[in-house]
């Protein structure tokens, strides 16, 4: 992949779960308009506690190795309840270059923005597309109260997910911080 292709992780927030499927759905779609490398979207609602969890999810890359890490990863980095949940149901393949990627590409502020976002709402969604950037993806975002997107690359992300198989995956421990 080009160092310089864009991902883009996207968070929304929603005053009612029906309105978060209705852009989970135009998402979702919008991939078969081309130039869409992978897309990966989940949406969010909160347990009787307030914590997030993944109520629907989908993703073009779930056949890859690392195609669970890209939403696991994305949701890890702004959700850390609901990223271990998806990463424990498909597997840790590739997570820890795509949570360091997230961490270290990602604008800090950017990052704390789009959790927050998650949180304010009834609902909330999470859309991480590659060879997008955010602004391609926000007008589908008809039904949302506010989103927030985050803007990155590529960089070296082939690299650091050759450098997460080649370890020894005994004893991987996901910790949220």
């Amino acid at each position: 992949m080009d160092a310089n292709a864009p991902i883009a992780l996207i968070s929304a927030s929603y005053s009612t779960v029906d309105g978060a499927v209705r852009d989970f759905t135009s998402v979702w779609a919008a991939r078969h308009g081309g130039g869409f490398l992978h897309t990966s979207v989940a949406v969010l609602t909160k347990d009787s506690e307030g914590t997030l969890r993944v109520r629907r999810s989908n993703s073009t890359a779930k056949h890859l190795e690392w195609g669970g890490a890209l939403l696991g990863g994305a949701l890890f980095v702004l959700a850390p309840p609901a990223g271990i949940s998806v990463l424990a149901g498909v597997g840790v393949s590739g997570a820890g270059a795509m949570i360091s990627h997230f961490r270290e590409q990602a604008c800090p502020e950017d990052l704390a923005e789009a959790a927050a976002l998650l949180e304010a709402g009834a609902a909330g969604l999470v859309v991480v597309v590659l060879n997008r950037e955010g602004r391609a993806m926000t007008s589908l975002l008809e039904n949302a109260e506010r989103w927030s997107s985050v803007d990155m690359v590529w960089g070296a992300l082939e690299e650091e997910l050759a450098q997460d198989f080649a370890r020894p995956s005994s004893g991987v421990v996901l910790v949220a911080t």
